[in-house]
This record gives C-alpha cells, sequence and structure tokens, in this order.
C-alpha cells in the first residue's frame, strides 16, 4: 500500500503561511510584542518543516547502494538546483527595482549571495538546501545515524553562537573575531553550513527510524511541550538581548521534529498540484508584498492594506496562493498539450 503522507502536505503549506507571517508581521498594528512572538518565535518552525521534509523524502529513497544514492543525491539537487535558477531569474526586475546590482554591489558580493544569502531575502532557502543535502549525505555515508545527528548538531551550535545566542560571545574577543571572519562570508549563520545539516539530518532519522514513531497524540504532546519551551527561549533570549538574528533557536530542533512527527499521521487529501503551491507560495510571496503595497497605494488604500497588518498579510497571502496556483497551472500546460496530442 502507497504511504499516505497528505498531512505532510498540509503541514508545509501551513509553513509556506508562516514564512509569509514572518516577511509581513500580521500582529505589528496591534502589538509589537504579539508580533514578536509570532514573527519572530511561532514561524522559526517554518522552514525546518521544509528541510526536514527535504531530508525524508531524499533519504527514504536511498537504499545503501553507493553509486544509486548519489545519482539520486544528484537528480533531488537538479531539480533544486533548476527552482533556483528560475527564482533568481524570476527576481532580477525586482533586484533592479530596489537597486540591488547598484548599492555596494560586486563580484564577490554576487557570489556570497548566490552561495548562502540569496539574490532576495528569501532565496536563501535554496543554496542552503543545496550545501545541506550533499553536506548531510557525506556525513550520512560515513557516519552512524547517531553520528550524523550529532555532527550537524554540533554545526547547528556553532550556528546559534553567531545568531540567536550572539550575545554570549560578544565579551569574547577572539570568538567574535571569528564570527566576524565568518560573517564577511555570508551574512547569517542561518545558511547551508550551520543551519539546514541538522533538519535535513532529523528528516532521514525520520525516514530510517520509523518504528521509533509512537502515536500521534505523543508525538502532539511532545510538540506542544517542545514549543512551550522553544517560546520561553525566545522571550527569555530577547528580553535580554542576545540574539544578532532571531532565528535558531535551541528548542526549534525538538519542536520542528515532533511537528513533522505528528503531521505523518494527519490523514486527508491532497494533489501534487496542491503539494506544489506550497513550493511556489515560498517562491512568489515577495512579490505578492510588493503588488499589495503598489496596489494600496495607487487606489488610497493604505490605511488598510499596509497600515493595518492583518489586512495587509491575510491580501498578500490571497493573492500568493493565487499566483502560486497559477504558477502550477502554468508549469503543466506542456504536459496537458503532450497528453492532448497523443490522441490525434
Amino acid at each position: 500500500m502507497k504511504p499516505n503522507y497528505s498531512g505532510l502536505d498540509w503541514l508545509k503549506f501551513a509553513a509556506a503561511i508562516l514564512v509569509v507571517a514572518n516577511h509581513t508581521g500580521p500582529l505589528q498594528s496591534f502589538s509589537p510584542y504579539a508580533d514578536f512572538l509570532l514573527s519572530g518565535v511561532l514561524t522559526r518552525v517554518a522552514v525546518p518543516v521544509f528541510f526536514m521534509s527535504s531530508g525524508f523524502f531524499l533519504f527514504r529513497k536511498l537504499t545503501g547502494d553507493s553509486a544509486a544514492d548519489l545519482a539520486a543525491l544528484h537528480r533531488y539537487a537538479a531539480k533544486a538546483g533548476k527552482l533556483y535558477v528560475i527564482a533568481i531569474a524570476l527576481y532580477i526586475p525586482l533586484n533592479l527595482y530596489t537597486g540591488y546590482f547598484i548599492t555596494d554591489f560586486s563580484v564577490y558580493s554576487m557570489i556570497k549571495d548566490l552561495v548562502f544569502d540569496g539574490t532576495l531575502y528569501h532565496l536563501w532557502y535554496l543554496p542552503a538546501l543545496l550545501i545541506g543535502i550533499y553536506l548531510t549525505f557525506f556525513l550520512y555515508k560515513r557516519m552512524s545515524m547517531k553520528g550524523m545527528l550529532a555532527a550537524a548538531g554540533i554545526l547547528y551550535a556553532i550556528g546559534m553562537l553567531g545568531g540567536s545566542y550572539y550575545g554570549i560571545i560578544e565579551g569574547h574577543q577572539g570568538f567574535v573575531q571569528i564570527y566576524d571572519g565568518m560573517f564577511t562570508l555570508f551574512d547569517y549563520t542561518r545558511n547551508g553550513l550551520f543551519y539546514a545539516p541538522v533538519y535535513i539530518a532529523l528528516g532521514a532519522w525520520a525516514a530510517k527510524q520509523p518504528n521509533k514513531e509512537g502515536s500521534g497524540a505523543v508525538q502532539a504532546g511532545l510538540f506542544a511541550a517542545s514549543l512551550g519551551m522553544m517560546f520561553a527561549e525566545g522571550i527569555l533570549l530577547h528580553a535580554a538581548d542576545i540574539p544578532r538574528h532571531e532565528g535558531m533557536y535551541m528548542f526549534a530542533l525538538p519542536a520542528s521534529y515532533y511537528l513533522f512527527r505528528w503531521a505523518l499521521h494527519w490523514r486527508g487529501r491532497s494533489g501534487k498540484g496542491f503539494r506544489e503551491w506550497r513550493v511556489w507560495i515560498y517562491i512568489l510571496h515577495p512579490y505578492a508584498i510588493v503588488l499589495v503595497r503598489g496596489a494600496s497605494e495607487a487606489v488610497h488604500l493604505d490605511h488598510l492594506f499596509i497600515q493595518k497588518s492583518m489586512l495587509h498579510f491575510a491580501a498578500v497571502c490571497l493573492l500568493s496562493i493565487v499566483m502560486a496556483a497559477a504558477a502550477v497551472k502554468l508549469e503543466q500546460t506542456p504536459r496537458i498539450i503532450g497528453q492532448a496530442r497523443k490522441h490525434y
């Protein structure tokens, strides 16, 4: 019987909406602190879900045959790389509009963005995925599953000290110099070297250790407890002004993992088109933000769709979903035409 992963489809759709929330601040006009709890803490489980899903679906295909496993890795990377190239091309007009190619632009800055930071603020995910899957695959082939997780966890800990826990090292000049050196290569440690591998490894663990899953109720309870600890962690770090960037929490690891495990128990309907929506929602939502803001100002409704943060978020979500559905339909058009021609 073919496994039913519709729960993961719905989880990734919800994660895509959380990414939109992270970039629009839905609660900002009501309470900046409430918006921090949503955009600065809760949304931090979204991207880990994407990385874990990638690890889960890639590593469940690996059989132990070195050549076949490497070929599977390359095929997966080729698909992600193609999407990254398309995304870069899509955002060239917006890059031109924002002055990307003028302000502090150089060959070095472009290479840095292509490899680590992304050519727009959300596109860092795709190079992180590419680096992360190769690094995790390397660890997987040379270590036990627990060793792979431990190594990826150490990388994550290094990343946390450059992100949410940066204030801890600020008084230690040697560490500061090391991290300052890193920040000449990339803007954040939330990248394919330090951030992505541990979540991809957790996805691989979920794929290779299915008997350790437990019941849905247990996973839901563990998720709730971990999420509570993540909120406490985020609140304490924020109050102490420790983070350089609020993106890498310690308790995001168990919270994201148990959420992912819980979603494996969800049942429902989903299709390939819906499955691909979340990809395009993620890719296209910055355009939706620009279009909503521009249209609102043009028709003098900025007091509603810009200043009212929840309405702004809702409008961006709706437009992102419409654009995603259109992109999926456009993507499917050549296949539909090809299938129709077979009947003539």
